[in-house]
C-alpha cells in the first residue's frame, strides 16, 4: 500500500508526461452518463478526467485510505456527481451490477488478493460492462498484460483492446 503521507508525489506534474490522465481515461472509452467506479483512486490523479468523461453520470472513488480520499475530494469540483467510499477492494460494500465501468490504475499489484478483488469487480459491473486496468513499469507492483489476462479471463472477462506499449498500457476488458 502506498503511504498516504507521500501521496502528493503521485500528483507530480512530471507524472503527466509519462502517464497522461487525458490519454489514459480516453482509452477506457467512457460514455457521458456512465456510472464509474475508480477502484484505488489514491489522491485522485485520474479522477477529474474520469468525472469529465462520465459527465452527467456518477463516479465513485474508492480507496482503502481515508487520507487519499480527502486529497481526491480536493481535486474535484462537481461534488454532486462524485461519491467517496473508504473500503477494501476485495470486499466491495456495493450492490451488484451497479456500474458501467470499473477503472483500476496501478493498484491491482498492491492488492493482497487480486483474484478476490477482480471477482468483486465482476460482481459490481453490469453485464457487458468495462473493466479498464492501467499499468506502468514505473510502478514497483507492475502487472504485465499476459499476467493480467491470466487473472481476469478465467472469471468471465474478455480483452477488447489494449492501448499503449508492453511496459505501459491500458487494457480494456468486457464482462460476459
Amino acid at each position: 500500500m502506498f503511504p498516504a503521507a507521500h501521496a502528493r508525489s503521485l500528483l507530480s506534474p512530471a507524472r503527466r508526461l509519462v502517464q497522461s490522465p487525458r490519454r489514459t481515461v480516453a482509452a477506457i472509452g467512457l460514455a457521458p452518463g456512465s456510472r464509474v467506479l475508480e477502484l484505488g483512486s489514491g489522491p485522485g490523479f485520474f479522477s477529474p478526467q474520469v468525472a469529465r468523461a462520465a459527465q452527467g453520470g456518477h463516479v465513485v472513488l474508492l480507496d482503502l485510505q481515508v487520507e487519499m480520499l480527502r486529497l481526491a475530494r480536493g481535486r474535484l469540483h462537481d461534488q454532486r456527481r462524485v461519491g467517496y467510499l473508504q473500503a477494501d477492494g476485495s470486499a466491495l460494500p456495493l450492490a451488484g451490477e451497479r456500474f458501467d465501468a470499473v477503472f483500476i490504475a496501478t493498484v491491482l499489484g498492491e492488492v493482497p488478493d487480486p483474484a478476490a478483488c477482480l471477482a468483486e469487480v465482476r460482481r459490481v459491473l453490469r453485464p457487458g460492462g468495462v473493466l479498464a486496468i492501467a499499468e506502468t513499469r514505473r510502478d514497483s507492483d507492475f502487472i504485465s498484460l499476459p499476467r493480467l489476462r491470466e487473472l481476469v479471463e478465467p472469471i468471465g472477462f474478455a480483452l477488447v483492446a489494449r492501448r499503449g506499449i508492453r511496459w505501459q498500457f491500458v487494457a480494456r476488458f468486457r464482462r460476459a
